[in-house]
């Protein structure tokens, strides 16, 4: 059985000298309340609470049932439940929790065939082998592959640099220390050579079979029922969203998921740099537009009649040209965006719009996002690479120049629970 510390710092009563005590946890489940019937019980005179943390598929997750505004993790609120990794703090009412997992799990090593006779065997497996996301190659002798999302040291090498180097010349026809191309579908390469690098430097991505429907998210907890049942009926809704989250946090595979939710009536235009998948939708229409061309092609997209316009990640000036389309009739739009925080990712779009134009000024633009976007979806990707939606918002409004945000799953006794986004730390409605 798996097991857990708890370090649990408890906030003095009047008069009463403060406590701090450890606790292991080896059982499945404990709970943690100001009940008498809690395993680990927690004086508050005045705020009662309760919450239980429990070992579930691998994982040790914290349950908030009664969804109490008092319970949070890392100071952010648990709407119903959430993963808890090492060094997370649960704050319950007024005590702080430290939470720290005592055994690790060992990550499975990655299916590895034998290794190849020939440099030539070792480059055509490198690039036919399904089982790997991404490959990394470090010079001849550091070849690392991404499996499940996460990487792993592999025992490959390459006689020499020099074969990777003929590869890279041969196939990108590159000038320079840097070169990039494709090879069909299904494989994007970049490379940087020497005298840049001392030795060859190559990224190889495939195209991402990380492909999930929404009854498999589920099931994989990369989304909780709720968050999936809010998500189909924005869908249902045409409201817009934006995926936000680091790398390989799961953008696309969301993004794809939501997709196949659209009405087969409903015509879908989707614009891509370069296509990295293939979309479930009948009535779609795939535009892969090239390096630095998404603002102009975005222009020409909407003379195609599209009933939902996507963008598969939104990185410059087309930000502004997105934007407007889904203020003018192209309700139930989609994107993704890269950003560590839902926050973060309007202070993002607002500043790619700027760029495109720097004379609309802030107010108007905060104004175009707030009227253009209804749902702003955050991911995060766990340190064992397991992916996950970590918070839902709405947003709900402009106040002065602040944009509202509201918690949609978390319904609080006086109301929804409103936070405001100024571009900065952010400041409470």
């Amino acid at each position: 059985m798996k097991k857990a510390k708890l370090t649990v710092h408890e906030h003095a009563e009047r008069g009463a000298p403060s406590k701090k005590r450890t606790v292991s946890v080896s059982s499945e489940s404990v709970t943690v309340g100001s009940h008498d019937a809690a395993d680990i019980k927690l004086s508050s005179p005045d705020k009662s609470f309760t919450m239980e943390i429990k070992f579930s598929d691998g994982d040790w997750w914290i349950l908030n049932p009664l969804r109490s505004s008092l319970i949070t993790v890392n100071g952010k609120p648990v709407a119903l439940e959430r993963r808890l990794l090492n060094g997370d703090e649960i704050r319950a009412a007024d005590h702080l929790i430290g939470f720290e997992s005592i055994l690790q799990k060992q990550k499975t090593l990655p299916p590895l065939g034998p290794i190849p006779a020939s440099d030539a065997e070792l480059w055509k497996y490198l690039l036919e082998c399904n089982e790997f996301d991404e490959i990394l190659i470090n010079g001849p002798s550091k070849i690392f592959v991404d499996w499940k999302g996460s990487l792993f040291e592999t025992p490959y090498q390459f006689s020499s640099a020099d074969f990777l180097i003929e590869k890279i010349l041969r196939a990108s026809k590159a000038s320079g220390p840097w070169a990039s191309w494709r090879l069909d579908r299904r494989l994007r390469f970049q490379a940087i050579l020497p005298p840049a690098v001392q030795e060859p430097h190559l990224s190889i991505r495939k195209a991402k079979k990380f492909a999930l429907d929404i009854e498999e998210i589920e099931t994989q907890r990369f989304g909780t029922p709720d968050q999936m049942d809010f998500l189909l009926r924005a869908i249902q809704e045409r409201q817009n969203i934006l995926i936000a989250g680091g790398t390989s946090t799961g953008k696309t595979v969301l993004l794809r998921a939501l997709i196949q939710k659209i009405p087969a009536e409903q015509r879908v235009v989707i614009l891509e740099e370069e296509a990295e998948i293939d979309w479930p939708h009948p009535h779609l229409v795939p535009i892969e537009c090239g390096r630095g061309n998404l603002n102009e092609a975005l222009i020409e997209t909407l003379r195609l009649r599209p009933d939902r316009l996507i963008v598969s990640e939104v990185r410059g000036s087309e930000a502004l040209e997105m934007l407007q389309a889904m203020n003018t009739g192209h309700s139930g739009s989609m994107t993704t965006i890269h950003a560590n925080s839902t926050r973060d990712a309007l202070l993002r779009l607002e500043s790619l719009v700027l760029t495109a134009n720097s004379s609309l000024g802030v107010p108007a633009v905060r104004r175009m996002i707030a009227h253009a976007i209804q749902i702003v979806v955050q991911l995060e990707r766990d340190e064992e690479g397991r992916r996950f939606i970590q918070q839902i918002s709405r947003i709900s409004g402009m106040q002065n120049e602040t944009i509202l945000f509201s918690d949609p799953l978390k319904i609080e006794p006086r109301g929804i629970k409103q936070r405001a986004f100024r571009g900065g730390d952010g400041e409470s409605a």
